[in-house]
């Protein structure tokens, strides 16, 4: 809902006043690990007297003392080029914050939240995304407005964010808590910056601050019964027909306008889904068409292509062999990122499986990526190779270890295949399983490249690879 409360909530900040409240809000920023605020403080600093610091913070809190301090300004790259501002607070704001969201949270997720609300909200993750955008596809809502809010986190006017805000809480000390938080600005470059707009990108706050915001367009739209799926600022809107959606558009133009907001006109557009793609929080879905061989209709949902380019930047920062680790440290230092990749990849599965159990079956294509899998596994392996030899480490000398550091030895030494763990979950199969299949698909691959010798009148193991394979023998790798 989005109607003002007739009870309006009272008391949220006596329920922060307890030192186990601070101190669960003070584990949750630690595991969120993060850089320090302009104090310089930093997360391990903080740590060595969290006991005393704690309570000292209770006091303020108490007599009404804290104050917040402004976020350290940084950018980050975006992959387009450009930079995203990053507003970051000190350790103590961010525990300040995240005790206020503790309390306020399932307040808002249990009356006030709509259900095709999904970014920054407990359970309502990027699985639930998908099978939103998919029950609505396999229901025929094929026109899909695909819309983007420009510079949303920085632009959210602060006069009206707390007016709406105000619809629902009636605690005056959090009210001005969240205020102090919107103006207290940035330091950069030894400057301080005051604007009347914006939520930090990196406060613990802005996320519910912004899917308040916002929560006011998704239940307008919800009133005028058009379906929708919105994940922080980038949402969709479907339509079975083209005159519906314009309409979707129309409305959605003018509720943006009158929060305060601007659409970013480059990044929106309406798709017809029989006939266009979209992208949508990195997949891209494929139009519908018709399989040759009985003309049954489908579309396909993958991981965008940049999504592959990304997992192997993470791979070679993690894998620099100016590093001198030993073959466990290295796994250890691969495996979340594979495993984080790869969960993220079965989302699309996961989604087509809740949809199942709801009554709506799936005619998406989505195990479309076997070559990628098996060539990001591959290079994951040549990374590991040239890393895990200490003594003037090279690509050459990685090459060389194909037959001692093959896919079974990276096996028993812990490494996450990317192909198994995603068809594995899927499939059941396990890891003996990926060993038996990568050897016959190897000796497949032997007997063809024997076979083409062969027919070359060449000898397959000739002087120069027999050559290779017994310097590989000799190489040393500490």
């Amino acid at each position: 809902m989005n109607q003002e409360l007739k009870l309006k909530w009272h008391s949220f900040y006596g329920q922060i006043l307890k030192y186990e409240k601070l101190e669960t809000a003070w584990k949750q920023v630690k595991a969120n690990k993060g850089a320090p605020g302009i104090d310089g403080e930093t997360i391990k600093e903080y740590d060595r007297h969290s006991y005393k610091n704690l309570h000292a913070l209770l006091e303020k809190l108490k007599k009404k003392e804290y104050l917040p301090s402004p976020a350290r300004r940084v950018y980050i790259p975006k992959k387009n080029g450009k930079k995203r501002p990053l507003g970051i607070p000190t350790v103590e704001d961010r525990i300040v914050q995240q005790a206020v969201v503790n309390a306020l949270q399932p307040k808002f997720e249990a009356h006030i939240f709509h259900k095709w609300s999904c970014g920054y909200r407990p359970n309502r993750g990027m699985e639930r995304v998908l099978q939103i955008i998919m029950a609505n596809i396999e229901q025929g809502y094929n026109y899909i407005y695909d819309c983007d809010i420009k510079g949303f986190f920085d632009n959210i006017p602060h006069k009206k964010l707390d007016r709406i805000v105000r619809k629902y809480i009636a605690d005056g000390t959090v009210l001005k808590m969240i205020w102090k938080w919107l103006k207290a600005g940035y330091m950069e470059d030894g400057n301080y910056l005051h604007g009347d707009s914006g939520t930090p990108q990196g406060g613990v706050i802005s996320p519910l601050l912004a899917n308040i915001y916002l929560n006011e367009l998704d239940w307008i739209l919800s009133k005028a019964n058009i379906r929708f799926v919105r994940y922080a600022d980038d949402f969709l809107l479907f339509a079975k027909t083209e005159e519906d959606i314009k309409k979707a558009e129309m409305l959605t133009h003018k509720v943006i306008e009158n929060l305060g907001l601007e659409i970013s006109i480059e990044k929106t557009k309406v798709v017809n889904f029989n006939e266009e793609d979209f992208d949508f929080v990195g997949y891209t879905f494929e139009h519908w068409r018709k399989r040759k061989r009985d003309g049954k209709p489908y579309y396909i949902a993958k991981p965008k292509e940049t999504v592959w380019e990304d997992f192997r930047q993470k791979i070679k920062r993690k894998t620099r062999k100016t590093h001198t680790k030993s073959q466990d440290e290295w796994v250890k230092e691969v495996n979340p990122v594979i495993r984080g990749k790869i969960n993220h990849y079965l989302n699309l599965w996961k989604a087509t499986e809740a949809n199942k159990q709801f009554g709506i079956p799936s005619s998406c294509y989505f195990n479309v990526c076997y070559k990628e899998l098996l060539a990001i596994d591959g290079y994951i392996r040549r990374r590991l190779r040239v890393a895990m030899i200490h003594r003037n480490p090279t690509q050459r000398k990685g090459m060389a270890m194909n037959l001692r550091w093959n896919i079974e030895f990276f096996t028993k030494i812990g490494l996450v295949s990317a192909f198994q763990h995603y068809y594995g979950k899927q499939f059941g199969h396990t890891i003996e399983d990926y060993i038996e299949y990568m050897k016959n698909k190897g000796k497949k691959k032997l007997r063809r490249a024997k076979k083409r010798a062969e027919e070359k009148g060449e000898v397959y193991y000739n002087e120069y690879r027999l050559r290779k394979m017994k310097n590989a023998s000799t190489i040393k790798t500490s």
